[in-house]
């Protein structure tokens, strides 16, 4: 069977268009402007983790720094307080009280003679405090004078 040189003319244009559409498309995609835009992207990604990397190093950087300077803080306020107990047993003598588990209910060392029961306590307000201010008053207006 004979091949109509017409409908050869035909796959030649067929076939033209077709690759020349494939070329267009990928052309398109490397060099337009939506490979510029992805290619911007890209760009300002690789900066963003860039950045992203930096932050971390610096947070980690001070967080160490951090942790030494508490270690070393506790360090010396431990050294501090075992100077300060020792000597007041050296000069205190008899006069030194026990500390408590609470710590600050009762003052480490007796106060001119007077005994636990005498002292002030310290989570006691004093008398002359004045009553809390409402949550809704100013704290800045002048108070009422009864």
């Amino acid at each position: 069977m004979a091949v109509d040189p017409f409908v050869s003319v035909w796959l030649v244009a067929v076939a033209s268009v077709a690759v020349g559409a494939v070329l267009g498309v990928l052309f398109e995609r490397m060099r337009g402007p939506a490979a510029k835009r992805a290619a911007k992207f890209e760009a300002e990604l690789v900066q963003a983790r860039a950045e992203l990397a930096h932050y971390r190093d610096q947070t980690k950087h001070h967080f160490g720094k951090s942790a030494e300077l508490l270690g070393r803080m506790a360090t010396d306020y431990r050294e501090f307080l075992d100077h300060f107990v020792t000597g007041a047993e050296e000069l205190c003598g008899p006069n030194l009280k026990e500390l408590n588990a609470s710590g600050l209910e009762r003052p480490l060392l007796d106060g001119a003679g007077t005994t636990p029961e005498a002292a002030p306590r310290v989570d006691a307000p004093p008398a002359t405090m004045p009553p809390p201010l409402p949550l809704d008053s100013d704290p800045l207006a002048e108070p009422a004078l009864k």
